[in-house]
């Protein structure tokens, strides 16, 4: 089967599944004349079949929408007694949101209408589905978990401990996009093989690679390994001989992912403040971090930025925006800030998590001041002088900061769920 007839089926696929489409197969199966034999064994072989759900992380960068895409078709191919359904883990109202991911699945013929998205899945799953998460490997479907795909550093969290033993775990630190890890998979086999999957996965370790910037450093030999080894796979399927312009294909290719993600031409800046947007809770705080393709200090002298804020935070006390943008034609040169912002005028805690950042030392961030100062909403903005250093080394430092400001305003708390790694986190963009 193609790549994009797959795609096309997986709703009918999903439908077979969920109770409400098994009740209306069951009945139009009651007329269509069948023998009881014939019934019979078509029902055994169903039974005999298992769901597999493929589910990226809920931020759906490009790594994770097409990791578990490309994943679901290659696993789906290999293991046709079972099936295998992809899912983007976002409401599919936020689809538009995802610009770099529209980008390249328009590039590749995939139309909204082929992808399922969370809000297609029930809200509970029954225990016979099975779950495979790409590109994360904590889930609120842990219990359902049966294989995990993941480039992130080890995370110690209660819902590591829902897993099933018998979940088979890979966690690969070092690699620069959880893209490699399919790639690994996909030609480690002759079949299946399809273009289409060779582009996506491709185009997704030059983004996540920062196109191997040696300032950047986020990649390892095989994230290279696998990207020679696609084009070598592309340059076949073009009758292509030199391979003299690589670098400057990929640069350009490069260059145009960062545009399609920075592009925020057609949404609001509350769309734009969701657009990469991570939520951190504790006990008593829910911390809304967003993730946006420029800087901070630009986006709030945009006319509306507060209301977009305030908006965007809802009910929570705190809320802390990372800002990035890659400078075009720059060869990966990041720039970076971070905002901390108090919608509801909580000075205190709001410095005792700039004191906890200002103190971070795995790694030092490097926070300054920017050059022109300002008190828009009371807030924090800081330059932050060390751009390898990303969200996943942030986000660990705000939430100890908030275990700690709880332990002090509820001495009672149960503050042991803590939030660390297993190991310290390789430096890189994100």
């Amino acid at each position: 089967m193609c790549f994009l007839r797959f795609l096309q089926q997986a709703r009918a696929t999903l439908g077979r599944y969920l109770p409400e489409k098994a009740a209306i197969s069951s009945a139009i199966g009651s007329t269509a004349g069948e023998s009881e034999r014939e019934k019979e064994n078509g029902k055994q072989r169903e039974e005999q079949r298992k769901l597999h759900i493929v589910i990226g992380n809920e931020s759906c960068d490009l790594d994770s929408a097409v990791s578990a895409i490309t994943l679901a078709f290659i696993y789906s191919q290999r293991s046709k007694e079972n099936d295998y359904v992809p899912i983007l883990n976002i409401p599919r109202l936020d689809y538009p949101l995802k610009t770099e991911v529209g980008h390249m699945f328009n590039k590749c013929h995939i139309d909204e209408r082929m992808l399922l998205f969370r809000d297609d899945l029930p809200q509970h799953l029954s225990s016979d589905i099975n779950v495979i998460l790409v590109d994360h490997h904590v889930s609120d479907l842990a219990t359902n978990v049966v294989e995990i795909l993941d480039h992130r550093p080890l995370e110690n969290n209660p819902a590591m401990q829902l897993l099933p033993s018998h979940c088979v775990r890979h966690i690969e630190p070092e690699l620069g996009s959880c893209a490699t890890l399919i790639t690994e998979l996909y030609l480690a086999r002759q079949q299946p093989r399809s273009s289409h999957v060779e582009q996506l996965l491709h185009a997704t370790i030059v983004l996540d690679t920062i196109n191997f910037s040696t300032a950047a450093k986020r990649f390892c030999a095989r994230d290279l390994t696998m990207v020679q080894q696609l084009e070598q796979l592309q340059r076949v399927d073009k009758d292509v001989d030199d391979v003299d312009n690589e670098r400057t294909q990929r640069r350009l290719l490069f260059d145009e992912l960062v545009a399609a993600r920075a592009d925020i031409s057609r949404l609001t800046l509350a769309e734009v403040l969701r657009k990469d947007m991570k939520q951190l809770q504790t006990e008593h705080q829910k911390v809304p971090m967003a993730g946006l393709p420029m800087l901070v200090r630009e986006f709030i002298e945009k006319p509306d930025a507060e209301q977009a804020i305030r908006q965007f935070a809802g009910d929570a006390n705190l809320i802390v925006i990372l800002g990035m943008f890659v400078p075009p034609q720059s060869g990966g040169q990041v720039q970076r800030d971070v905002a901390i912002i108090s919608p509801t005028g909580q000075t205190q805690l709001l410095e005792r998590v700039r004191r906890a950042l200002l103190d971070c030392q795995t790694p030092q961030l490097e926070l300054k001041p920017h050059d022109v100062d300002t008190n828009f909403m009371g807030g924090c903005f800081l330059r932050q002088h060390n751009v390898r250093a990303t969200r996943k080394h942030i986000l660990p430092v705000v939430k100890r900061a908030l275990l700690d400001w709880e332990a002090t305003q509820h001495p009672h708390c149960d503050c042991d769920d803590v939030y660390f790694f297993k190991e310290k986190p390789k430096l890189g963009l994100s």
